[in-house]
């Protein structure tokens, strides 16, 4: 497995992030949510942004997508109250559903926005070092951005920058129902096999212990050190339509609303 993106840094050294669980949520309103903490990111009145979450059922595709991918018609889609919504993300079309976890950074690309490719293999890392701490070997597939196991899919990227911050993001199958992804071809590629924790494990894995795993792994790997933010930042999260740091830091979140401390270091949880 290849080392960090990024290199050790010391704790004071390490850069602020906000890692907020939304719960479960539409995809339309974690979309919007994301486009306002793009432009105030941009504007420097909050620091780099992750977002862990579920997503109510729903098909997405990117700004390439092809609709023969999808192979449900419109009237299908109704039928099974569902739509596929295109977006301005990188990739094909995927499917997101309960028991599978989102995470949306929204974050500063590195190189002033030059280096999405380093982004993307950091998220990759993320996600590979995820697995390996659920005891699943996972592998890069060169060319085609995400993680497997084996010849299976068990992890997608797709991301998009605007004025060097990135939004979008990465999804990890946890345990999930796999069958809505026979109904398109992932990623753009017909047959793709697609896996889930649950099935390489045998046994539930519920959503909330891998948001754990994943909101640590991702501050440890890109070099970023969890705070919450002190008053006035606090105002600011809420007013962007985030969930009050009111809640408090969680170490357990499920499917309400909270900030999670990541076990990255001894500052964790701390103000800004």
């Amino acid at each position: 497995m290849a080392g960090s993106p990024h290199p050790a840094l010391s704790s004071r050294d390490k850069r602020p992030l906000w890692i907020i669980d939304l719960g479960r949520q539409a995809y339309e309103t974690t979309w919007d949510l994301q486009k306002r903490l793009v432009r105030a990111r941009l504007e420097g009145s909050i620091p780099d942004v992750l977002l862990l979450l579920e997503h109510d059922p729903v098909f997405t595709t990117g700004r390439h997508g092809r609709r023969e991918n999808m192979l449900l018609s419109e009237e299908e889609l109704r039928a099974r109250e569902m739509a596929c919504i295109t977006t301005e993300r990188g990739g094909d079309v995927t499917y997101h559903g309960p028991g599978q976890l989102v995470g949306y950074p929204v974050v500063r690309v590195p190189g002033g926005g030059r280096k999405v490719r380093a982004l993307v293999r950091g998220l990759e890392e993320v996600l590979l070092r995820t697995l390996d701490r659920f005891g699943i070997r996972g592998k890069r597939d060169v060319g085609r951005p995400g993680v497997w196991v084996g010849e299976a899919k068990i992890g997608s990227i797709g991301i998009a920058v605007r004025h060097g911050i990135s939004f979008h993001g990465f999804s990890l199958n946890a345990d999930m129902d796999l069958t809505p992804f026979s109904w398109i071809h992932t990623c753009g590629h017909e047959g793709l096999p697609i896996t889930s924790l649950k099935e390489q494990l045998g046994t539930a894995v519920p959503v909330h212990e891998v948001k754990v795993v994943v909101a640590s792994l991702f501050a440890q790997t890109l070099s970023y050190r969890p705070v919450l933010p002190d008053v006035a930042r606090g105002r600011e999260a809420t007013d962007l339509g985030l969930p009050s740091p009111r809640t408090g830091p969680t170490d357990g979140p499920g499917n309400t609303l909270g900030w999670i401390r990541a076990d990255s270091g001894s500052e964790d949880g701390q103000r800004e």
